[in-house]
């Protein structure tokens, strides 16, 4: 599907992920998303004007918003550049990664800067006017929490959840505690000699909120222990069901971003010119009404098939799993070596920012096929609207 589109090794971080109200809530994301950028392009030695186009994705509203991308690249150093922002929910990282990827194949970008920032903490409270409303009372919408709930499905995404545990052989809740316990032993991996895979790619946060006060955020922020005896505890969300808060993932704040260019361009900006990290392919779906997490497997099926490979080609794979019946169930249909599946964690752990979930997933993805000395790596997530969204990399 692409033959010309390449990440340089090290050309890409992500920032820490902190909780819902913690550390980043009151910093603007598309600022914070300009400043972290600028100051990976310093780490590395590059200069702004490197890129001739930026692809910057965010779903939640920021003051300002309308001027964001211009805005972005001119706070980033760059004011000559430019390009569109990608607001597709959960799928925002991979839709952003694959439209930078689509202008390098065209031959019209040579370098493209592929970011995406959110901050779903203090969302916006959007007020429109309602002539016909009663004494002209306005029609009104919570921006992250209204939107919790699928305005077509008509249900919570939990209960979409919930049916397609039902709809795949009724997961119980012991088996969706048990993968929520998995996922977080495998983050456990990421934290091992003093957070040594992390640090691979994590930029800490380093932003002035004031001349006397700077926000530092060095490492993820409000994980939460998942352990046998604290999954037991925890009842349901919805009753009967199978999901507690345990088994599903926490909204968070945070940025991250991956420089998309030529084969040629990929190999002088990286920091180990005899790594090569290619894109390969891009996968999508929907699954029918209500029944989003049903949507991952048949997207990562269409990445694999454009990418001209089967499941038995990967050497790790990771999700967006913002419950833990998604990998229960992908796991089960497409017979996923666990293994292989969600190593160093994934977002059912460290939080979901929205925007930048997947970006930070697929940096991950790449830097553990580094470890393991190449190969095919997937990533795939759901996302609003019974959607998913899937890639394919491979690293030499």
């Amino acid at each position: 599907m692409f033959t010309k589109s390449y990440i340089p090794h090290k050309g890409y971080w992500s920032s820490p992920f902190a909780r819902w109200q913690g550390s980043l809530q009151h910093i603007h994301s598309i600022e914070l998303g300009a400043a972290t950028a600028k100051r990976f392009l310093a780490l590395r030695g590059f200069t702004p004007d490197l890129f001739d186009g930026v692809v910057l994705g965010m779903t939640v509203g920021q003051r300002k918003i309308f001027h964001a991308a211009p805005w972005f690249c001119a706070m980033m150093g760059n004011d000559k550049i430019t390009g569109p922002l990608i607001s597709q929910a959960c799928a925002t990282s991979a839709a952003v990664i694959f439209t930078a990827a689509s202008r390098i194949e065209t031959g019209v970008y040579q370098c493209i800067l592929a970011t995406s920032t959110d901050r779903t903490s203090n969302s916006p409270h959007s007020v429109w006017p309602n002539p016909n409303g009663p004494g002209g009372q306005p029609i009104y919408e919570d921006w992250f929490m209204d939107n919790l709930t699928c305005p077509y499905g008509g249900v919570e995404m939990v209960q979409t959840a919930e049916w397609v545990a039902q709809d795949y052989g009724g997961i119980t809740k012991e088996q969706a505690d048990d993968m929520a316990i998995r996922r977080y032993e495998q983050y456990l991996m990421a934290l091992a000699n003093d957070r040594a895979f992390q640090k691979e790619y994590m930029l800490p946060i380093e932003y002035p909120i004031s001349k006397k006060q700077v926000v530092t955020l060095d490492a993820d922020e409000g994980i939460r222990p998942h352990t046998k005896e604290g999954m037991a505890s925890l009842k349901p969300v919805i009753e009967g069901g199978c999901i507690t808060y345990g088994a599903q993932t926490h909204p968070a704040d945070g940025n991250a971003g991956l420089i998309v260019t030529t084969q040629e361009k990929a190999k002088e900006l990286s920091k180990d010119k005899n790594i090569t990290i290619q894109l390969l392919s891009y996968g999508f779906a929907r699954a029918k009404k209500a029944r989003m997490a049903a949507a991952v497997a048949p997207s990562a099926e269409m990445a694999l098939k454009n990418a001209g490979i089967s499941v038995k080609d990967l050497k790790a794979v990771k999700t967006h799993n913002p419950f833990s019946i998604n990998d229960i169930v992908m796991g089960g249909v497409m017979n996923i070596p666990p293994e292989i599946f969600n190593n160093y964690g994934s977002s059912l752990i460290w939080g979901h920012p929205q925007g930048p979930t997947g970006a930070r997933a697929t940096i991950e993805l790449i830097e553990e096929l580094i470890k393991l000395g190449g190969g095919y790596g997937l990533f795939a997530g759901c996302a609003a609207g019974d959607s998913a969204a899937s890639l394919v990399v491979k690293v030499s």
